[in-house]
C-alpha cells in the first residue's frame, strides 16, 4: 500500500511539472499572439491547406464543424450526460457536463489577447466569424468534450471493439475540427494550435480530478 502510494505521489509530480510546462508555453504563445497578428509561419502553412482540393475533405470538414458549434457540443454532451447518469457513472455525466461548461472560458482568453481574425485580403475566407481570434473557440471546444469523451470510453466501454470505434470518432473530430477552422479563413494555424492547447489543458485538469474523486469513492 505504501509502495502505491509513493508511485502515485510520483506520478502526480511528474503530472504537474509537465502541466505547468505546457501552461508557461500557453502564456508565452498567447503572449505572442497579443502582440502580432499571426505568426511568421501561419501565412505560408494557412496557404499551403487551402490549396487543397478535394470534395471529400470539403465534406468531411463541413460535418466536423457542425459537431464542434456550441449548439451541437451542448446537445451531445447533455445526450452523453443523461445516459451516463441512468446508466452508468452519475461523476463521469457530471464532469462532462462541467468539460462543457468549461470550454466556453475560452471567450475570456480571447478578450484577453484580441487578436484580430485573419484578414480576406491575406487567406480566401469561406465562412463569417466574428468576435477575436486566439485561440479557437471550436478547437478549445472538441478537446474539451470529445477528449472527455474519449477518456470515458476508455473507463467505462468494455468491448474493445465499440471502445476503439468510439474513440477513433473523437480523434477525428479532434483533427478534422482543428483542420476546418484553417480552412474555411477564419482561424490561423496557431490559432488553432492554441486552442487545442488550453483545451488540453483545462481536460487534463478536469480528468485528474475526475480521477481523484474515483479513487476517493473507491477508498471510502
Amino acid at each position: 500500500m505504501a509502495a502505491r502510494r509513493l508511485s502515485s505521489e510520483a506520478g502526480g509530480g511528474v503530472f504537474w511539472r509537465l502541466w505547468l510546462l505546457a501552461t508557461l508555453a500557453f502564456i508565452v504563445m498567447a503572449g505572442f499572439a497579443a502582440a502580432t497578428d499571426y505568426f511568421p509561419a501561419d501565412l505560408w502553412l494557412a496557404h499551403r491547406f487551402q490549396d487543397v482540393d478535394a470534395p471529400a475533405l470539403s465534406e468531411a470538414l463541413d460535418w466536423t464543424r457542425r459537431m464542434a458549434e456550441m449548439p451541437l457540443v451542448a446537445a451531445v454532451a447533455l445526450g452523453g450526460a443523461l445516459g451516463l447518469w441512468f446508466l452508468a457513472s452519475r461523476s463521469a455525466a457530471i464532469w462532462l457536463v462541467a468539460a462543457t461548461v468549461v470550454s466556453l472560458s475560452n471567450g475570456g482568453v480571447k478578450v484577453l489577447v484580441d487578436r484580430p481574425r485573419p484578414a480576406g485580403h491575406l487567406l480566401e475566407v469561406s465562412e463569417k466569424a466574428s468576435g477575436f481570434s486566439f485561440p479557437s473557440g471550436h478547437a478549445t471546444a472538441a478537446v474539451l468534450v470529445y477528449g472527455f469523451i474519449f477518456y470515458l470510453a476508455g473507463l467505462l466501454v468494455p468491448a474493445r471493439p465499440l471502445r476503439l470505434l468510439v474513440q477513433a470518432v473523437c480523434l477525428l473530430i479532434i483533427g478534422l475540427t482543428a483542420a476546418e477552422r484553417v480552412y474555411v479563413g477564419v482561424h490561423w494555424p496557431s490559432d488553432v494550435l492554441g486552442g487545442l492547447l488550453f483545451g488540453g489543458l483545462v481536460l487534463s485538469i478536469l480528468i485528474w480530478t475526475h480521477r481523484r474523486f474515483r479513487s476517493l469513492m473507491v477508498g471510502t
